[in-house]
């Protein structure tokens, strides 16, 4: 079964789908709430409320878990079983009664490993639970589902055609895995033996169901090979154990597989189910964020860009100090080409970004001289602050042009020495300019006498000096 991808995101699985839209997101558009995990999410379009997926389009094939499915069988609870098993081979009395409720604890422990592993936990039932509920019916029901094949191999056999009898037996070995799954799930004999049942299983895997058999019959094979192996020098005592607890775990590595291929074929079968600890919710705060930001792109991939301004307007209005909602809106302002609203924006935005990341305040101030060349922000610490950071990204001229004449624009502003000492480097370094770096020091020196930068002042003189010697 093919893959559905996310509508606005090629690269990943689609786990939300609106009927409505005909659209699937995957959870890169639909952040989940961890304040409200009962919430269902909307569609960003229609606000209708979005069908789940589960792991349809997620779950790993299963053909790529072998590792996982023996590791499966290796949990405290698998072995636990397991265990059970092989001291009941060495220690349990002949007694048929006592052996048919052996089995029926070890059918409704198989059968619970089938029904969570096709619910996405990866966390094994525990031993407690094969001792509860309805072991015993589904344990006659399971027999009554080996008695009717082991019974139409028999009629098989009664044609004296070899044709006929392995045509039957393969059909069998074929058919057996699906009737075990529906019997687990559906708890339902009729179910087991029903051939629109067992077909919708075998249907929704497709040709990959043949994997999923080939390997089985291989599990299947495995305890009788290594019971052979060890059985010339092993006495039949401790064989005999070893031989059941290698049932058991292997037993339960089968049926965690056939457990987990329905899960991958979910989407097929008719229902949907995340896998354990899948998406994890977001804390409410931060969830808004998230939220927004992944409205907005739906809406501008739609063509919808003043929806998506809208959608970030109205997440700004509840959390102003967001910076990733700040900075989608500028650079949406900008692609859009909404010069005076931008502007207007970064009044609030430039600061923002100047305090907690003057790498996209430097960006932000490039974009919007490109709305207006001699676009200057209104605070002085601002301007410093951006200008070192477009010093440090070589855009020297633009960084100096925010330091200019910084002392008459905000006479008052107490950091005028450091700002002028950063232009004078500007100068100096990024542009090769002497003089114009010695004055600003010089004007450092006669204006703020008392300024504690006197002696980087001092020192960048002294180096300038010598500069200016060797060029001459």
């Amino acid at each position: 079964m093919d893959k559905t991808l996310c509508q606005y995101h090629p690269a990943q699985p689609a786990t939300w789908h609106c009927v409505p839209c005909q659209r699937h997101f995957g959870d890169c558009c639909i952040p989940l709430n961890a304040d409200a995990p009962d919430d269902s999410p909307n569609c960003p379009l229609c606000r209708t409320a979005l069908t789940f997926l589960g792991a349809a389009n997620t779950a790993q094939p299963f053909w790529e878990r072998l590792p996982q499915f023996f590791a499966y069988g290796l949990q405290s609870s698998p072995l636990a079983f397991s265990a059970l098993l092989a001291l009941a081979a060495l220690f349990m009395p002949r007694s048929l009664i006592l052996w048919i409720g052996l089995l029926s604890v070890a059918t409704k422990y198989f059968h619970s490993v089938i029904e969570a592993c096709s619910e996405g936990q990866r966390e094994a039932p525990s031993l407690a639970s094969a001792f509860a509920g309805e072991g015993f019916s589904l344990f006659i029901k399971q027999m009554l589902v080996f008695l009717l094949a082991l019974v139409a191999l028999w009629l098989a056999a009664d044609f004296n055609s070899e044709v006929i009898f392995w045509v039957v037996n393969i059909a069998i070995v074929l058919l057996l895995p699906a009737s075990i799954i529906r019997l687990a799930l559906g708890k339902e004999l009729g179910a087991a033996l029903s051939p629109d049942q067992v077909g919708e299983v075998i249907k929704a895997m497709g040709w990959r169901y043949l994997i999923l058999c080939a390997f089985l019959f291989i599990l299947w094979q495995s305890p009788g090979y290594v019971a052979l192996m060890l059985s010339s020098g092993m006495p039949k005592v401790v064989l005999m154990p070893v031989a059941t607890f290698l049932f058991g775990y292997f037993g339960v590595v089968m049926c965690s597989m056939m457990g987990y291929a329905v899960f991958q074929y979910q989407g097929a079968l008719g229902f949907a189910v995340a896998e354990e600890g899948a998406q994890q919710g977001l804390p409410e705060t931060e969830w808004r964020s998230r939220r927004a930001l992944a409205e907005a792109e739906v809406r501008l991939k739609e063509g919808q860009g003043d929806g998506a301004l809208e959608t970030l307007g109205n997440a700004l209005q509840r959390d102003p100090d967001d910076l990733r909602l700040n900075e989608r809106f500028h650079q949406l302002l900008f692609g859009l080409g909404v010069h005076e609203r931008c502007l207007r924006h970064l009044e609030y935005y430039l600061p923002l970004a100047a305090r907690q990341n003057p790498a996209l305040a430097a960006t932000a101030l490039l974009n919007a001289r490109q709305f207006k060349p001699d676009f200057l922000p209104t605070d002085a610490l601002v301007c410093e602050q951006v200008a070192a950071a477009l010093l440090d990204r070589h855009k020297v001229r633009e960084g100096l042009s925010l330091l200019r004449n910084l002392h008459q624009r905000f006479p008052d502003y107490p950091h005028i020495p450091r700002a002028y000492l950063l232009a004078a480097h500007g100068f100096a370094e990024g542009l090769g300019q002497l003089e114009p770096a010695q004055k600003l020091l010089a004007f450092v020196r006669a204006r703020y006498p008392a300024s504690p930068l006197l002696d980087q002042v001092s020192a960048l003189e002294g180096t300038l000096a010598r500069l200016d010697n060797v060029g001459r």
